[in-house]
């Protein structure tokens, strides 16, 4: 099989297991809206985004099914591509079986190789499932969440970086002009890069934590002389499913039937709070806090996955009755699987609906944390049908782009499909 076909095969499997720790954007609302999502998704993923718009229910009964996946390349992606292609995993087995039936095309395609594999370090390649069962009735809602986010990153053994192959009897340093010399077991135990390769010392590194949520939800509204307040919350059940693997670059002897996974349950408080201010016709200012309480999960390895409680703010208003505009915040950096990268988030758009059967939606949104690479994200959504059987579809691309054989792709993608149903 294809080294980059089976990689990718074998990270596929592992996604049905790891789940994320950050803000997720939930929602046909809030995907195609930048993310905006705490205060204008009343309705069913209220009990997600914000428990408070549970009390500003539009019907007596919401129900919603929708699921989807991002993909986010922070630079593994490309640089797996460009290794494919250099031919470096073929002939570094080819080499293994026979040093001496190397050709020159061979020892090119080992110094093709060679500074992509070095410079690979820390690079990473994530990819996100989720999916949705939500309900709300009346003031009340219940459902089903899941989200997922396993990320594979390259560790590359600096020290190991010399071009020194061996067949097991025979020991061959390859410079970079392609100059063949002779070369010894300690030299290549030392500093080869097929060493680090076959030892695990060059590796992906592929981990994540999967959360299935089951909330109980409830909003309530308060009429006061100066506005609305609405005040909600939700206690969820959360079964986390933690996984860890070192992956070898070149696939070969890895571990694709998950023994490295830890289930573990706990629970979830999140509040919400919305204000319609009686001086400000159609505005909505809202915030919430989710897990209040920092529920924690195992991994296999004796550690424990925490996460942190998020707080979200956010504001919408009604320009007029078919035209809405609305923005979210991150005030907590959320962590992620990825280096030093923190979820951040800022973004927001809107939502045109000219008549009860169609609407139209468009936003911007990016994380503000600086070591993120997607740069701006682009956001739209489009959903069709009438109030009892609607069909959405949203997505998200970034700006900022990957390039595999020669063709640019979105660096960010996101996609989501959901079927509405109202009463």
């Amino acid at each position: 099989m294809n080294k980059k076909l089976s990689l990718a095969v074998t990270i596929a499997l592992s996604i049905t297991s790891v789940n994320a720790m950050q803000f997720q954007t939930l929602g046909y609302n809030a995907i195609g809206m930048g993310g905006a999502g705490v205060a204008n998704s009343s309705g069913s993923v209220a009990t997600y985004n914000n428990p408070a718009l549970l009390a500003k229910k539009k019907y007596d009964v919401e129900i919603s099914l929708g699921g989807g996946a991002s993909t986010y390349d922070h630079g593994a992606g490309a640089s797996i591509q460009a290794l494919d292609n250099s031919g470096f995993l073929d002939t570094i087995d080819k080499a293994s079986e026979n040093v001496a039936s190397l050709t020159a095309s061979d020892k090119q395609n080992l110094i093709n190789g060679k500074n992509i594999v070095l410079g690979m370090n820390g690079n990473a390649v994530e990819i996100a499932p989720h999916a949705h069962l939500a309900a709300q009735i009346d003031g009340f809602g219940i459902g089903v969440f899941g989200f997922s986010d396993v990320v594979a990153t390259a560790v590359v053994d600096q020290a190991h970086n010399q071009l020194i192959v061996s067949d097991g009897t025979n020991y061959v340093q390859i410079a970079d002009d392609g100059t063949e010399t002779s070369s010894t077991q300690g030299a290549y135990d030392a500093s080869s890069m097929q060493y680090a390769i076959d030892n695990g010392l060059t590796y992906l590194d592929a981990r994540g934590i999967a959360v299935i949520e089951v909330p109980v939800a409830y909003g309530h509204k308060f009429e006061l002389s100066g506005g609305n307040l609405m005040v909600g919350g939700a206690i969820k059940y959360m079964t986390g499913i933690t996984y860890v693997e070192e992956l070898k670059i070149d696939n070969s002897d890895s571990d694709t039937d998950l023994k490295q996974d830890e289930t573990s349950s706990s629970f979830g408080v999140d509040l919400g709070l919305a204000y319609e201010p009686s001086f400000v016709k159609d505005l909505t200012l809202a915030l919430v806090a989710k897990n209040l309480n920092s529920p924690e999960f195992d991994f296999v390895t004796g550690s424990k996955a925490t996460i942190d409680p998020m707080v979200r703010a956010g504001i919408a208003y009604d320009i007029f009755e078919s035209l809405e505009v609305a923005a979210d915040i991150d005030l907590t950096k959320n962590d992620t699987f990825v280096g030093d990268v923190k979820s951040q988030m800022l973004g927001g758009g809107l939502n045109y609906h000219p008549v009860s059967w169609f609407s139209v939606r468009a936003g911007l949104m990016r994380n503000i944390d600086s070591n993120d690479k997607a740069d701006m994200i682009y956001t739209a959504g489009l959903g069709l049908g009438v109030k009892w059987f609607q069909l959405d579809l949203s997505g998200q691309m970034s700006q900022n782009t990957s390039t595999v054989d020669g063709e640019d792709y979105p660096q960010y993608a996101k996609v989501n499909l959901a079927l509405i149903s109202r009463w």
